[in-house]
């Protein structure tokens, strides 16, 4: 093919073979959380979940006395309804952090209700 004198090559139009990119460097990333992972910190961090999920019931069960005994009521409230209905009021009390840097802050939220 010519243009105005010039020879054109069909490669032009032919598509180029890749070349690879050369892998990155594989990079640590660091991590924000504090290093407490020994089995006396976890023990202690149990302890205070399980002491606010019973402080997190109680306070629905006090708060919600009367709603809770016409659910009570209820003729088909089975057991399994019945764990149903207690879990998911249970899982409440995990929206609350009780470490203190899994919000980004310094703040234990847990501690704080509880007083300690």
């Amino acid at each position: 093919m010519q243009a105005d004198g010039l020879k054109v090559s069909k490669e032009k139009d032919a598509p180029r073979p890749r070349s690879p990119s050369p892998s990155l460097p594989s990079a640590e990333i660091p991590s924000f959380l504090p290093p407490n992972t020994s089995a006396d910190y976890e023990a202690r961090e149990q302890a205070m979940k399980d002491k606010f999920r019973k402080f997190w019931m109680s306070s629905l069960a006090e708060g919600f006395k009367e709603d809770l005994e016409e659910i009570r009521k209820e003729p088909n409230l089975g057991p399994s309804k019945l764990a149903l209905l207690i879990d998911s009021l249970a899982a409440g009390a995990d929206i609350f952090s009780s470490s203190a840097s899994a919000s980004g802050t310094d703040m234990n939220e847990v501690d704080v209700v509880m007083g300690e």
